[in-house]
Protein backbone atom coordinates (compact mmCIF):
# COMPACT_ATOMS: atom_id res chain seq x y z
CA UNK A 1 0.00 0.00 0.00
CA UNK A 2 1.52 3.23 -1.02
CA UNK A 3 1.95 5.85 2.10
CA UNK A 4 1.94 9.22 2.14
CA UNK A 5 2.95 11.69 4.72
CA UNK A 6 0.91 15.14 5.00
CA UNK A 7 2.04 17.94 7.42
CA UNK A 8 -0.25 21.17 7.97
CA UNK A 9 0.13 24.28 9.52
CA UNK A 10 -2.00 25.97 11.61
CA UNK A 11 -1.75 29.85 11.79
CA UNK A 12 -5.37 29.68 10.81
CA UNK A 13 -7.83 27.62 8.76
CA UNK A 14 -6.81 28.08 5.22
CA UNK A 15 -3.90 25.64 5.32
CA UNK A 16 -5.51 22.89 6.56
CA UNK A 17 -8.95 23.68 4.38
CA UNK A 18 -7.49 23.12 1.05
CA UNK A 19 -5.15 20.12 2.81
CA UNK A 20 -8.17 18.85 3.38
CA UNK A 21 -9.72 19.04 -0.08
CA UNK A 22 -6.60 17.47 -1.40
CA UNK A 23 -6.56 14.45 1.28
CA UNK A 24 -10.32 13.75 0.14
CA UNK A 25 -9.30 13.86 -3.15
CA UNK A 26 -6.90 11.50 -2.89
CA UNK A 27 -8.98 9.14 -1.16
CA UNK A 28 -11.91 9.27 -3.12
CA UNK A 29 -9.46 8.52 -6.62
CA UNK A 30 -7.25 6.78 -4.76
CA UNK A 31 -8.73 4.32 -1.69
CA UNK A 32 -6.10 2.30 -1.57
CA UNK A 33 -3.23 5.41 -0.89
CA UNK A 34 -2.51 4.98 3.19
CA UNK A 35 -2.48 9.09 4.31
CA UNK A 36 -1.00 10.00 7.54
CA UNK A 37 -1.96 13.84 9.09
CA UNK A 38 0.33 15.59 11.52
CA UNK A 39 -1.14 18.92 12.04
CA UNK A 40 -0.17 22.25 14.58
CA UNK A 41 -2.11 25.15 15.52
CA UNK A 42 -5.59 25.89 14.41
CA UNK A 43 -4.91 23.23 11.71
CA UNK A 44 -5.73 20.69 14.36
CA UNK A 45 -8.59 22.20 15.83
CA UNK A 46 -10.25 22.76 12.33
CA UNK A 47 -9.57 18.55 11.06
CA UNK A 48 -10.84 17.83 14.82
CA UNK A 49 -14.18 19.54 13.51
CA UNK A 50 -14.04 17.83 10.50
CA UNK A 51 -13.54 14.30 11.72
CA UNK A 52 -10.34 14.07 10.17
CA UNK A 53 -8.00 11.77 11.94
CA UNK A 54 -4.66 13.64 12.77
CA UNK A 55 -1.84 13.67 14.99
CA UNK A 56 -1.24 16.83 17.47
CA UNK A 57 2.27 18.19 16.73
CA UNK A 58 1.15 20.13 19.88
CA UNK A 59 2.87 23.68 18.41
CA UNK A 60 1.05 26.43 18.88
CA UNK A 61 0.12 29.10 16.30
CA UNK A 62 2.48 31.36 17.54
CA UNK A 63 5.50 29.43 17.17
CA UNK A 64 4.83 26.94 14.97
CA UNK A 65 8.11 28.79 13.01
CA UNK A 66 10.89 28.74 16.17
CA UNK A 67 13.29 26.36 16.80
CA UNK A 68 11.61 24.75 18.88
CA UNK A 69 8.94 23.95 16.97
CA UNK A 70 11.55 22.42 14.26
CA UNK A 71 12.60 20.05 17.52
CA UNK A 72 9.10 19.02 18.19
CA UNK A 73 8.71 18.00 14.36
CA UNK A 74 11.44 15.68 13.96
CA UNK A 75 10.70 14.02 17.46
CA UNK A 76 7.29 13.30 15.98
CA UNK A 77 8.80 12.36 12.44
CA UNK A 78 11.92 10.25 13.68
CA UNK A 79 9.24 8.01 15.27
CA UNK A 80 7.88 7.59 12.11
CA UNK A 81 8.85 4.69 9.36
CA UNK A 82 9.66 6.46 6.19
CA UNK A 83 6.86 7.03 3.73
CA UNK A 84 7.03 6.91 0.15
CA UNK A 85 6.08 10.43 -0.37
CA UNK A 86 6.08 13.54 2.54
CA UNK A 87 3.82 16.97 1.51
CA UNK A 88 4.49 19.44 3.89
CA UNK A 89 1.71 22.87 3.73
CA UNK A 90 4.24 25.59 5.30
CA UNK A 91 5.82 23.41 7.66
CA UNK A 92 9.19 23.81 6.42
CA UNK A 93 10.79 22.54 9.56
CA UNK A 94 10.26 19.04 8.11
CA UNK A 95 11.98 19.31 4.68
CA UNK A 96 15.77 19.14 6.26
CA UNK A 97 14.50 16.34 8.28
CA UNK A 98 13.60 14.28 5.15
CA UNK A 99 16.50 14.93 2.92
CA UNK A 100 19.15 14.03 6.09
CA UNK A 101 17.01 11.28 7.85
CA UNK A 102 14.72 9.62 5.04
CA UNK A 103 16.86 10.51 2.62
CA UNK A 104 14.32 11.93 -0.07
CA UNK A 105 12.83 15.40 -0.43
CA UNK A 106 9.50 16.44 0.41
CA UNK A 107 6.64 18.16 -1.85
CA UNK A 108 6.43 21.60 -0.12
CA UNK A 109 3.14 23.59 -0.76
CA UNK A 110 3.27 27.49 0.15
CA UNK A 111 1.54 30.78 -0.83
CA UNK A 112 4.54 32.33 0.25
CA UNK A 113 8.74 32.98 0.31
CA UNK A 114 11.03 34.70 2.63
CA UNK A 115 11.83 36.99 0.11
CA UNK A 116 8.62 38.22 0.05
CA UNK A 117 9.12 38.81 3.89
CA UNK A 118 12.35 40.85 3.31
CA UNK A 119 14.83 37.74 3.62
CA UNK A 120 16.26 36.97 -0.09
CA UNK A 121 18.79 34.66 1.37
CA UNK A 122 16.29 32.69 3.48
CA UNK A 123 14.66 31.32 0.51
CA UNK A 124 17.66 29.14 0.32
CA UNK A 125 16.25 27.15 2.86
CA UNK A 126 13.33 25.95 0.68
CA UNK A 127 16.06 23.86 -1.69
CA UNK A 128 15.50 21.09 0.55
CA UNK A 129 12.21 20.32 -1.25
CA UNK A 130 11.72 18.98 -4.30
CA UNK A 131 9.62 20.94 -5.67
CA UNK A 132 7.68 23.75 -4.37
CA UNK A 133 3.40 24.11 -5.59
CA UNK A 134 2.74 27.42 -5.24
CA UNK A 135 -1.02 27.25 -4.62
CA UNK A 136 -1.60 31.20 -5.04
CA UNK A 137 -2.03 33.59 -7.76
CA UNK A 138 1.06 34.17 -10.23
CA UNK A 139 0.26 38.05 -9.98
CA UNK A 140 1.20 38.09 -6.24
CA UNK A 141 4.41 36.45 -6.80
CA UNK A 142 6.79 37.75 -9.21
CA UNK A 143 10.15 36.95 -8.02
CA UNK A 144 13.09 36.81 -7.96
CA UNK A 145 13.20 34.06 -5.52
CA UNK A 146 16.60 32.39 -3.69
CA UNK A 147 15.64 29.10 -3.95
CA UNK A 148 16.65 26.47 -6.74
CA UNK A 149 13.70 24.29 -5.97
CA UNK A 150 11.32 24.20 -9.43
CA UNK A 151 8.14 26.00 -8.69
CA UNK A 152 4.80 24.59 -10.23
CA UNK A 153 2.34 27.62 -9.97
CA UNK A 154 -1.32 25.88 -9.00
CA UNK A 155 -3.61 28.65 -8.05
CA UNK A 156 -5.81 29.10 -5.12
CA UNK A 157 -7.54 25.57 -4.29
CA UNK A 158 -11.28 26.28 -4.57
CA UNK A 159 -14.22 24.09 -4.14
CA UNK A 160 -18.15 24.65 -5.21
CA UNK A 161 -20.37 25.70 -2.41
CA UNK A 162 -22.67 22.54 -1.92
CA UNK A 163 -26.11 24.47 -0.84
CA UNK A 164 -27.96 27.45 -2.76
CA UNK A 165 -28.94 30.42 -1.36
CA UNK A 166 -32.73 29.39 -0.76
CA UNK A 167 -31.89 26.22 1.29
CA UNK A 168 -29.04 27.89 3.22
CA UNK A 169 -31.77 30.69 4.45
CA UNK A 170 -34.41 28.07 5.12
CA UNK A 171 -31.86 26.38 7.15
CA UNK A 172 -30.87 29.34 9.16
CA UNK A 173 -34.26 30.49 9.70
CA UNK A 174 -33.70 33.63 7.42
CA UNK A 175 -36.90 35.02 5.70
CA UNK A 176 -35.98 35.50 1.63
CA UNK A 177 -36.64 39.26 2.44
CA UNK A 178 -33.98 39.96 5.12
CA UNK A 179 -30.41 41.46 4.71
CA UNK A 180 -27.63 39.88 6.05
CA UNK A 181 -24.17 39.36 6.13
CA UNK A 182 -21.88 37.12 7.48
CA UNK A 183 -18.38 38.52 9.43
CA UNK A 184 -15.64 36.24 9.45
CA UNK A 185 -12.07 36.25 10.65
CA UNK A 186 -10.78 32.82 10.43
CA UNK A 187 -9.44 30.49 13.51
CA UNK A 188 -7.55 33.00 14.77
CA UNK A 189 -9.99 35.92 15.92
CA UNK A 190 -7.60 36.85 19.03
CA UNK A 191 -4.73 38.50 16.37
CA UNK A 192 -4.65 42.17 16.15
CA UNK A 193 -5.66 42.75 12.74
CA UNK A 194 -8.50 40.32 13.35
CA UNK A 195 -9.57 42.11 16.45
CA UNK A 196 -9.37 45.50 14.76
CA UNK A 197 -11.38 44.04 11.60
CA UNK A 198 -14.13 42.53 13.88
CA UNK A 199 -15.01 45.47 16.25
CA UNK A 200 -15.28 47.74 13.65
CA UNK A 201 -17.65 45.79 11.33
CA UNK A 202 -19.83 45.44 14.76
CA UNK A 203 -19.72 48.90 15.26
CA UNK A 204 -20.62 49.96 11.93
CA UNK A 205 -23.56 47.66 11.57
CA UNK A 206 -24.87 48.15 15.37
CA UNK A 207 -24.57 51.92 14.21
CA UNK A 208 -25.82 51.82 10.28
CA UNK A 209 -27.48 48.71 9.48
CA UNK A 210 -31.54 49.68 9.79
CA UNK A 211 -33.07 47.22 12.44
CA UNK A 212 -34.08 43.72 11.14
CA UNK A 213 -30.49 43.28 9.33
CA UNK A 214 -28.99 40.12 10.73
CA UNK A 215 -25.60 40.10 10.93
CA UNK A 216 -23.84 36.34 11.65
CA UNK A 217 -20.47 36.54 12.69
CA UNK A 218 -18.55 33.02 12.72
CA UNK A 219 -16.54 32.86 15.55
CA UNK A 220 -16.62 33.39 19.23
CA UNK A 221 -18.60 36.27 21.06
CA UNK A 222 -15.92 39.38 21.87
CA UNK A 223 -18.23 41.84 22.33
CA UNK A 224 -22.14 42.90 24.21
CA UNK A 225 -24.67 44.00 22.00
CA UNK A 226 -27.24 46.20 22.96
CA UNK A 227 -30.87 44.49 24.63
CA UNK A 228 -32.28 46.46 21.64
CA UNK A 229 -30.50 44.52 18.60
CA UNK A 230 -29.23 41.24 19.74
CA UNK A 231 -31.57 40.03 17.51
CA UNK A 232 -29.74 41.96 14.61
CA UNK A 233 -26.22 39.90 15.73
CA UNK A 234 -26.16 35.98 15.80
CA UNK A 235 -22.88 34.45 17.09
CA UNK A 236 -22.76 31.60 14.74
CA UNK A 237 -19.33 30.37 16.62
CA UNK A 238 -16.78 27.83 14.66
CA UNK A 239 -19.15 25.71 12.12
CA UNK A 240 -18.36 22.77 9.93
CA UNK A 241 -20.26 24.25 7.35
CA UNK A 242 -19.57 27.52 7.18
CA UNK A 243 -20.47 27.27 3.01
CA UNK A 244 -24.15 27.72 4.74
CA UNK A 245 -24.02 31.14 6.09
CA UNK A 246 -21.77 32.37 2.99
CA UNK A 247 -24.68 31.47 0.62
CA UNK A 248 -27.70 32.78 2.74
CA UNK A 249 -25.75 36.00 3.43
CA UNK A 250 -26.34 38.93 0.60
CA UNK A 251 -22.23 39.89 1.76
CA UNK A 252 -19.60 38.35 3.56
CA UNK A 253 -16.83 40.55 5.30
CA UNK A 254 -13.43 38.67 5.40
CA UNK A 255 -10.25 38.95 6.43
CA UNK A 256 -8.91 39.44 2.72
CA UNK A 257 -5.73 37.81 3.74
CA UNK A 258 -7.51 35.09 4.25
CA UNK A 259 -8.31 32.32 1.63
CA UNK A 260 -12.26 31.76 1.60
CA UNK A 261 -12.28 35.08 -0.15
CA UNK A 262 -11.17 33.22 -3.49
CA UNK A 263 -13.15 30.66 -2.21
CA UNK A 264 -16.78 33.30 -2.15
CA UNK A 265 -15.21 35.09 -5.11
CA UNK A 266 -15.40 31.75 -7.17
CA UNK A 267 -18.76 30.98 -5.78
CA UNK A 268 -20.19 34.86 -6.83
CA UNK A 269 -20.52 35.85 -3.53
CA UNK A 270 -19.73 39.78 -2.83
CA UNK A 271 -17.13 40.04 -0.60
CA UNK A 272 -16.14 43.12 1.51
CA UNK A 273 -12.27 42.20 2.18
CA UNK A 274 -10.65 44.45 4.91
CA UNK A 275 -6.65 44.37 6.21
CA UNK A 276 -4.86 45.93 8.84
CA UNK A 277 -1.51 47.15 8.54
CA UNK A 278 -0.99 46.48 12.12
CA UNK A 279 -0.02 43.06 11.18
CA UNK A 280 2.93 42.30 9.13
CA UNK A 281 2.60 39.83 6.22
CA UNK A 282 4.36 38.42 3.04
CA UNK A 283 4.68 41.52 0.50
CA UNK A 284 2.71 38.37 -1.74
CA UNK A 285 -0.33 38.67 0.80
CA UNK A 286 -0.92 42.85 -0.23
CA UNK A 287 -0.33 42.48 -3.96
CA UNK A 288 -2.93 39.50 -4.15
CA UNK A 289 -5.45 41.62 -2.16
CA UNK A 290 -4.99 44.83 -4.16
CA UNK A 291 -4.88 42.87 -7.23
CA UNK A 292 -8.43 41.15 -6.85
CA UNK A 293 -9.69 44.79 -5.67
CA UNK A 294 -8.09 46.73 -8.85
CA UNK A 295 -10.27 43.60 -10.90
CA UNK A 296 -13.32 44.56 -9.35
CA UNK A 297 -13.55 41.14 -7.71
CA UNK A 298 -13.69 42.28 -3.89
CA UNK A 299 -14.03 45.56 -2.43
CA UNK A 300 -11.22 46.46 -0.34
CA UNK A 301 -11.41 48.46 3.23
CA UNK A 302 -9.57 49.27 6.44
CA UNK A 303 -10.76 49.22 9.75
CA UNK A 304 -9.21 52.35 10.12
CA UNK A 305 -12.27 53.64 7.87
CA UNK A 306 -15.00 55.31 9.32
CA UNK A 307 -17.94 53.98 9.98
CA UNK A 308 -19.72 55.66 7.52
CA UNK A 309 -17.50 55.08 4.92
CA UNK A 310 -17.77 51.25 5.56
CA UNK A 311 -21.68 51.20 6.13
CA UNK A 312 -21.60 52.92 2.42
CA UNK A 313 -19.29 49.49 1.31
CA UNK A 314 -21.54 47.29 3.21
CA UNK A 315 -24.54 48.97 1.88
CA UNK A 316 -23.74 48.88 -1.36
CA UNK A 317 -22.35 44.96 -1.15
CA UNK A 318 -25.94 43.84 0.22
CA UNK A 319 -27.40 45.65 -2.58
CA UNK A 320 -25.09 43.81 -4.93
CA UNK A 321 -25.80 40.61 -3.24
CA UNK A 322 -29.76 41.23 -3.59
CA UNK A 323 -29.19 41.01 -7.19
CA UNK A 324 -30.23 37.86 -8.91
CA UNK A 325 -28.04 38.76 -12.21
CA UNK A 326 -24.73 39.08 -9.84
CA UNK A 327 -25.44 36.32 -7.45
CA UNK A 328 -23.74 33.21 -7.37
CA UNK A 329 -21.96 34.52 -10.93
CA UNK A 330 -18.46 33.96 -10.81
CA UNK A 331 -16.81 37.29 -10.55
CA UNK A 332 -19.62 38.79 -10.86
CA UNK A 333 -19.92 37.91 -14.62
CA UNK A 334 -16.68 39.45 -15.30
CA UNK A 335 -14.73 36.24 -16.88
CA UNK A 336 -11.82 38.37 -17.89
CA UNK A 337 -11.29 39.52 -14.12
CA UNK A 338 -11.59 35.96 -13.10
CA UNK A 339 -9.65 34.53 -16.68
CA UNK A 340 -6.55 36.99 -14.80
CA UNK A 341 -6.26 34.38 -11.64
CA UNK A 342 -4.90 31.07 -11.63
CA UNK A 343 -7.69 28.91 -10.18
CA UNK A 344 -7.33 25.21 -9.05
CA UNK A 345 -9.19 22.34 -7.37
CA UNK A 346 -8.34 19.68 -4.38
CA UNK A 347 -9.05 17.28 -7.23
CA UNK A 348 -5.48 18.54 -9.95
CA UNK A 349 -3.60 18.72 -6.97
CA UNK A 350 -4.49 15.15 -5.77
CA UNK A 351 -3.88 14.41 -9.59
CA UNK A 352 -0.32 15.84 -9.22
CA UNK A 353 0.71 14.45 -5.71
CA UNK A 354 -0.65 10.73 -6.85
CA UNK A 355 2.29 10.74 -10.27
CA UNK A 356 4.78 11.97 -7.55
CA UNK A 357 3.60 8.88 -5.15
CA UNK A 358 3.55 6.44 -7.62
CA UNK A 359 7.14 7.54 -8.94
CA UNK A 360 8.37 7.51 -5.43
CA UNK A 361 6.89 4.10 -4.50
CA UNK A 362 7.94 2.28 -7.58
CA UNK A 363 11.75 3.45 -6.87
CA UNK A 364 11.28 1.65 -3.31
CA UNK A 365 9.78 -1.10 -4.03
CA UNK A 366 12.48 -4.25 -3.68
CA UNK A 367 13.14 -5.45 -6.81
CA UNK A 368 12.11 -8.87 -8.01
CA UNK A 369 13.80 -11.68 -7.63
CA UNK A 370 14.76 -13.57 -11.18
CA UNK A 371 14.26 -17.03 -11.25
CA UNK A 372 16.36 -19.24 -11.60
CA UNK A 373 17.15 -20.91 -15.66
CA UNK A 374 17.52 -24.27 -15.50
CA UNK A 375 20.42 -25.59 -17.46
CA UNK A 376 20.28 -28.52 -20.02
Amino acid sequence: MPRMLMLARGHGFGHAARDLRVIEAIRAERPDVDIEVLASGSAARYLEMYGEPFTDLGIGDHEDMSPAAGKRIWEVMGRLDPPDLVVADEVVWALPFCVREWRRRAILMTDWFFSEFGQPRSDAFLDYAGEILLLDFSVAHPGPFGTSTPIRRFGQVVADFDTDRGASRTSLGLDPDTPAAVLTVGGLGNRLDNQLISDAVLTTWLEHAPPGHRLYVLGEPFREVPDDRADDVVWAGFTPAPERYYTAADLVIANAYGTVTCDLVWNGVPVLGMTSPEVEFAASFTTRVEAMADAGLIAHARPSASSEELWELMRAGIERGRNPEVRGVRGGGDDAAMAAFEWTTGARVAEHLLRRLDHMAAKSAPTPARKSQARP
